[in-house]
């Protein structure tokens, strides 16, 4: 079975506009703030002691770790992205980008546990379901198929779907990739499909 090509699909699993936005509102706060204070401050720690503050300096590596993952995390926020061309998804993360052919790869779906806010197990599985694919020898790709309000859209998932069902496979492989092609149709055609 082929795929028709229409060209590359973006899927609807970055980060919205009203995300990117809040992200960007919360640099200022979280880290034009605190590094004019802390520059400040060592000025007046320099000047009052009249040479280097390097007691100060070891005191600043635990906020400089963090700022160095705030940054990372916020990259990511701007640059993930999912595109499935053909039969191939590409996910770009903060520094990776990694292809996979769905037509000959293995692929599965999770969910993960919910916690109440005690973070508590409550037995109900998250609404976040999550696809893997990995193919013989490469690296596992992960893309997220909901997020907490709904899943992708339709024709996303049918389009997943039939890259999924685009390849031949034998065994345990063929009966995964079957069972996750059909999930993803039925999900499609009824967002309300109860996942396993």
């Amino acid at each position: 079975m082929s795929i028709p090509s229409h060209g590359p699909l973006k899927l609807s699993v970055g980060a919205s506009t009203g995300m990117k936005i809040g992200a960007i509102l919360l640099t200022v706060p979280f880290v034009g703030l605190p590094l004019s204070a802390i520059s400040e401050l060592e000025r007046a720690v320099q000047l009052s002691t009249g040479g280097s503050a390097l007691g100060f300096q070891l005191l600043m590596v635990p906020f400089v770790v963090a700022l160095m993952v705030f940054l990372v995390v916020l990259l990511g926020i701007f640059r993930f992205r999912a595109v499935l061309e053909g039969g191939v998804v590409e996910v770009h993360g903060a520094f990776t980008t990694r292809r996979v052919d769905l037509a000959r790869a293995r692929v599965w779906l999770d969910s993960f546990p919910e916690c109440s806010r005690a973070r508590d197990l409550t037995g109900r599985r998250l609404p976040y379901l999550y696809m893997y694919a990995q193919e013989p020898g490469g690296r596992k790709v992960l893309l997220r198929l909901r997020a907490a309000r709904a899943f992708l859209p339709s024709h996303e998932l049918a389009a997943l779907a039939d890259a999924i069902e685009s390849g031949r496979r034998t065994g345990q492989d063929a009966e995964g990739a079957s069972r996750t092609a059909g999930l993803l149709r039925r999900l499609s055609a009824d967002p309300a499909v109860r996942v396993p």
